[in-house]
């Protein structure tokens, strides 16, 4: 997507024709892909942009400069330093080396300052002599400040049209590069800022959907306390083994059937009648205490997912709206990386969030690659790991110290964590493996986040909404 030859050589017959002789006023770097720079003629001041960021490396005129960060990247000083109140010679395309060089001269010295096109995009600044000055981050390999620059090897043209067309009276091309480049960049923006809520969202449709499943049980719950009541109604005939399909030798206290026809009453007043499969070795008594216990259990299951449904319903809202706000605000870039020293938020922080259950911290990596880095060089060998069985999920690590041994209440809250961020999140049930960090092996080759491990138990979580409720809301934000 970046600016074609053909294009390339356009715009240099044009900054040439329509700038050359202008001065430089003002350099603006706000990071190490972009330099902004002011030209001014007799009569007008125009700012031209070089980026060279991936798929979108260009020359183009703008209308409105972003604000630079408050600790732009050290190459802005380097470039104002030599290239404010300097005259622009000319501009120079090499069609074949996807190249454009922007030529300037100041007190006798000549400087250029060059954009490579290719899928490595590089700003390179040089002396006149291709000593290069600065560069920008990344860049592609070869290119080190200090040495001299060498221009990219030919490469066979395509005969590809321009795509430039404006209706601008001044600098037509170069406005129409910025126009066509930024646009699809602006949208590029847009996608990456929407895809991880439409992700979310993707998720919390399919933890939604065995949410459901797990609420909407209550035709199998009535046909279990049916069966239930139908034994009860019917314990005199089971216990003389007098309603045999098929029977068999049952132990001193058992009804020896494997399957019986029952006639009883439902609800409703009318007859029933149900063929049950039974254990030849159970009582009548035990059957109907059985039907009963298992009934009890999905009404229970059935409130918690009911309930569950409510919250996963409250927060599709609230990530629909996070995506109403991104189309609904103007289209902006995110020109934070300021340089290659300065770290982001997310790349301060350590690579976990840190809970405190029952008196213990408890570590949950952020991604991928921070389980690993979790893992392998923060957690000790004697610490306690744990992951949700079967599906992707965070590494959750209990510091412990050393021979202590690990609390069942902390278990519980590292289990709970653990499901909570894997993809079986919300789900009522979720088998949940830990070990000893030492036991944990990361695999040759292996993705992010990928391991395997030995020596471990597995626990059969039964969620605790409440639980996981106090956990969550002691998250360490500082």
């Amino acid at each position: 997507m970046s600016l074609r030859p053909e294009e390339l050589q356009a715009i240099a017959t044009e900054l040439t024709r329509e700038l050359a002789g202008g001065v430089v006023q003002k350099i603006h770097a706000p990071t190490t892909t972009r330099v902004y720079f002011e030209v001014r003629v007799p009569g007008r001041s125009v700012t031209l942009l070089m980026c060279s960021d991936q798929n979108f490396a260009r020359v183009s005129a703008i209308e409105e400069r972003p604000a630079n960060p408050a600790t732009p990247p050290t190459w802005q000083s380097v470039l104002r330093t030599d290239l404010i109140g300097a005259k622009f010679a000319d501009a120079e395309a090499l069609e074949s080396r996807r190249t454009l060089l922007l030529h300037f001269a100041k007190e006798g010295r000549f400087l250029n300052l060059i954009l490579e096109c290719t899928n490595e995009p590089a700003i390179i600044f040089c002396t006149g002599e291709a000593k290069i000055r600065s560069l920008s981050i990344p860049h592609r390999p070869g290119l080190r400040v200090g040495q001299n620059w060498v221009p990219l090897e030919e490469m066979p043209l395509k005969s590809q049209p321009s795509r430039l067309a404006g209706d601008q009276v001044f600098l037509r091309l170069t406005h129409a590069a910025e126009k066509l480049l930024s646009t699809t960049e602006q949208k590029t923006a847009v996608d990456a800022r929407r895809a991880p809520i439409l992700s979310k969202l993707k998720k919390l449709e399919r933890t939604k959907e065995k949410v459901r499943a797990e609420a909407d049980r209550t035709s199998k719950a009535q046909q279990l306390r049916l069966e239930g009541e139908l034994i009860n109604q019917n314990l005199h005939l089971l216990k003389r083994g007098r309603m045999v399909s098929e029977a068999s030798a049952g132990g001193p206290h058992g009804t020896g059937l494997k399957t019986v026809r029952l006639i009883g009453y439902g609800d409703d007043g009318e007859q029933r009648e149900l063929e049950l499969t039974l254990d030849p070795a159970k009582t009548p008594q035990q059957h109907a205490e059985a039907k009963f216990h298992q009934y009890r259990r999905l009404l229970r299951g059935q409130e918690i997912a009911k309930k569950r449904l409510v919250e996963l319903e409250a927060e599709g809202r609230a990530l629909q709206a996070e995506l109403a706000a991104i189309d609904s605000a103007p289209p902006r870039l995110d020109l934070g990386r300021a340089g290659k020293s300065q770290k982001s938020p997310q790349e301060a922080l350590p690579p976990y969030r840190e809970y405190l259950g029952h008196g213990q911290r408890i570590w949950v990596g952020r991604g991928s690659a921070h389980n690993d880095t979790l893992t392998f060089q923060t957690a000790r060998p004697f610490h306690m790991w744990f992951h949700a069985r079967g599906v992707p999920g965070a590494h959750v690590v209990v510091p412990l110290e050393k021979n202590a041994e690990l609390k069942s209440e902390v278990l519980l809250d590292a289990a709970h964590l653990a499901a909570h961020h894997s993809d079986a999140k919300g789900e009522p049930r979720v088998e949940v493996s830990y070990t000893r960090v030492k036991f944990v092996h990361k695999p040759k080759d292996a993705p992010a986040g990928a391991v395997t491990f030995t020596r471990e138990k597995t626990l059969m979580l039964r969620l605790e909404p409440d639980r996981l409720k106090a956990l969550l809301s002691t998250e360490k934000t500082g």
